[in-house]
């Protein structure tokens, strides 16, 4: 019954019959290793029962064991993601260079066809890597690709940076705080995201590609329209009034918006408004001029002795100056921007930028800079929680001026400098972490579970990139608390007149010389230091 021996020795013979192989062990002693040269010889041997195969060698009784199956000539195999696709010929090198190598190439295409491999084949690696018991890449199957995600562009309100723009006729503090629009006016607008390109496995299925990622447009529904245009695919923003374009915890809006296209007087009366002013010319004395948000005055002359200019919650910019007559006063929770400041009161939460001079002010604020080199601080008091600076402080009158920074914990605000990296990271990383989740899912494919798990992780992302740009202004004011030296610091760029009075947290000095160059003086481990 089992008369094609196709292998003996002393010890035992291998057998085929019908597309499966056995073997007869009739001699103790074979090394089972030995084996492996003898399947070398024999490569279309699959064994099956190696432990049968143990087990003959070592009793050796003769008995014919089932050993294992015969390999098709060409062995066809497909990766897991089915996206590529092997073959392997099971001969040795000396059949393989007998065989006429067009017939081999027939034999792989009628195996690949068998297979069902219908995808991504190349005849050309085929003919030129065919190489016996090498697995050949045959065929290979294409990724979907994943549409784009949604762009947004959003109209774009410029950090505050004042410019002293001077000439033979013109000296100003050039600023633009109020961004105005008109009804109607643009915006915002998003690209809408992309339909992903299908991949196909080298048997022909098609796999489902992922749309891009929505990206919501956070704006104020009260003032802002929104419109999507089929043609050009994009969602625009539009303002529903014209007013003031402002960001409240990154949500965009048209705030209200009072333009005096002259001047604050009699004509309008005082002025207390729930948005944002724009005053063209000036204010008049004894005038009051408040209101929620930015105030800017534009005219060249500035302002003089008004009554009081309040921001509750915003900035004020006074393009010409102060000339206060010892009557003004002027509040912001914000930041003050202004050309000069003379015979005023000035109240700032946050820090007062002053281009050329402060003489005779009672200034009270976060931080007080005047960075022009030619600029001066002459009398009046001047308070700061951390940072006095100017060209020039003090006359050649000498006379008194009074500089006091109040100082801070470098190390508390180090700390919290410190918390805000810390938690920007994690903002970070769990925004990556969401972005990596919605990546799964294609919009397009979602049953109503996974429409609202999606949704809800693009509320999460939404939040997380709004507490990341909140995160991010807070850093950067922190850095610049930062950037003075030790824990409250006077910088003079230029000149220090006799006759200042500089107090730093609990350290008073009363400068009696004439300093003609650069000079700094803040205090560092409870003392005063003077660099």
């Amino acid at each position: 019954m089992f008369s094609q021996v196709i292998f003996s020795n002393e010890y035992l013979e291998l057998i085929e019959k019908e597309e499966r192989y056995y073997v007869r062990v009739f001699e103790k002693g074979f090394n089972m290793k030995d084996f492996t040269a003898i399947m070398l010889e024999y490569p279309r041997i699959n064994l099956t029962h190696f432990g049968a195969l143990g087990s003959a060698i070592a009793l050796a009784s003769g008995k014919i064991i089932s050993i294992g199956i015969k390999k098709p000539l060409v062995e066809v195999s497909v990766s897991k993601d089915r996206l590529k696709g092997y073959v392997v010929i099971n001969m040795t090198q000396q059949a393989f260079d007998s065989k006429d190598k067009s017939e081999l190439v027939q034999y792989i295409m009628e195996a690949i066809d068998q297979s069902k491999i219908v995808y991504g084949i190349d005849v050309h690696d085929i003919i030129n890597d065919i190489e016996p018991l090498k697995k050949i890449q045959v065929a290979e199957g294409v990724l979907p690709v994943r549409g784009e995600d949604a762009q947004v562009k959003l109209y774009e309100v410029e950090d505050v940076k004042p410019q002293m723009i001077e000439d033979e006729t013109v000296n100003h503090y050039e600023l633009n705080l109020i961004n105005k629009v008109e009804k109607g006016a643009w915006l915002g607008e998003r690209i809408e995201p992309k339909p992903g390109v299908p991949g196909k496995t080298v048997w022909g299925e098609v796999i489902p590609a992922q749309a891009g990622r929505q990206v919501q447009l956070e704006y104020d529904k009260k003032t802002v329209t929104q419109k999507y245009d089929e043609e050009e695919d994009k969602t625009f923003l539009y303002a529903k009034r014209t007013g003031a374009v402002i960001y409240q915890n990154n949500v965009i809006g048209v705030c209200n918006f009072l333009e005096i296209d002259g001047s604050v007087s009699f004509k309008t009366g005082n002025i207390d408004f729930d948005g944002m002013v724009e005053i063209k010319k000036t204010i008049e004395d004894n005038f009051i001029v408040r209101a929620d948000h930015d105030i800017q005055v534009m005219g060249d002359m500035g302002v003089g002795s008004v009554d009081t200019i309040e921001s509750r919650d915003g900035n004020i910019y006074i393009r010409g100056g102060i000339a206060g007559k010892n009557k003004a006063k002027i509040k912001c929770n914000g930041d003050l921007y202004t050309k000069f400041a003379s015979e005023c009161t000035i109240e700032c939460d946050g820090t007062v930028n002053i281009g050329s001079y402060a003489i005779n002010c009672d200034i009270k604020a976060k931080e007080v800079i005047l960075e022009s080199y030619k600029s001066r601080i002459i009398g009046g008091t001047i308070e700061a929680d951390i940072k006095v600076q100017a060209g020039e402080i003090g006359n050649r009158t000498e006379s008194y001026t009074k500089i006091q920074i109040n100082g801070f914990n470098r190390k508390k605000i180090k700390e919290e400098y410190d918390t805000i990296l810390l938690t920007i990271s994690k903002v970070k990383e769990k925004i990556n972490h969401i972005k990596q989740k919605l990546s799964i899912y294609s919009v397009g494919h979602l049953n109503q579970d996974q429409k609202q798990q999606y949704e809800k992780l693009s509320e999460e992302f939404e939040y997380f990139k709004k507490n990341l740009k909140l995160l991010y202004n807070k850093q950067k004011k922190y850095v610049s608390y930062l950037h003075a030296k030790g824990e409250g610091e006077l910088k003079v760029s230029s000149c220090l007149y006799p006759n200042v009075s500089i107090t730093i947290k609990s350290h008073t000095k009363h400068n009696s010389k004439y300093v003609k160059f650069p000079i700094s003086y803040y205090v560092i481990n409870n003392e005063l230091i003077k660099a």
